[in-house]
C-alpha cells in the first residue's frame, strides 16, 4: 500500500512539474504568431523554433517555456512581458542566453530582420 501511494505521489509530482513549463495552447507562438515562428524540430525533450521578425513587426502576446535562445542576427527589440514595462534591447548575432518561462510581446524596432533559434524544453 505504501509503495502504491508513493508511486502515485511521484507520478503526480512529475506531471505537475511537466505542466508547470507547458505553453498554454492559445499563447503558443506557433498559433499566436505563425507568421514569425516556424517549427524546425521537435522530439520528446525539446521543440526548436526558427523565428524571423521583420523590421517594424510587433508579435502578438505569446508565451515560451524554459528555453535557450540563439540570436543569428543583430537587431533591436522592444520586449514587453505581461504586466511589465517595455524594455529595449540590442540583440547581437552569436549571443546565446537562457530564458525562464515568459509571456510577452516582441517588437523589432530596428532596421534589420531579427533571426533567432529558440530551443524550448519540454
Amino acid at each position: 500500500m505504501k509503495k502504491t501511494v508513493l508511486a502515485l505521489a511521484l507520478a503526480a509530482a512529475a506531471l505537475a512539474w511537466r505542466l508547470a513549463g507547458a505553453v498554454p495552447s492559445d499563447l503558443d507562438p506557433l498559433k499566436a504568431a505563425p507568421d514569425t515562428h516556424k517549427l524546425a524540430f521537435e522530439n520528446a525533450f525539446v521543440r526548436v523554433l526558427e523565428v524571423r521578425v521583420p523590421p517594424g513587426k510587433t508579435e502578438p502576446l505569446h508565451s515560451h517555456p524554459r528555453r535557450v535562445v540563439v540570436y543569428l542576427s543583430d537587431f533591436n527589440t522592444r520586449v514587453t512581458e505581461k504586466g511589465g514595462k517595455p524594455q529595449d534591447n540590442l540583440r547581437k548575432a552569436g549571443l546565446v542566453r537562457w530564458s525562464e518561462p515568459m509571456v510577452h510581446t516582441v517588437e523589432n524596432i530596428g532596421q534589420t530582420e531579427g533571426h533567432v533559434i529558440s530551443v524550448e524544453l519540454k
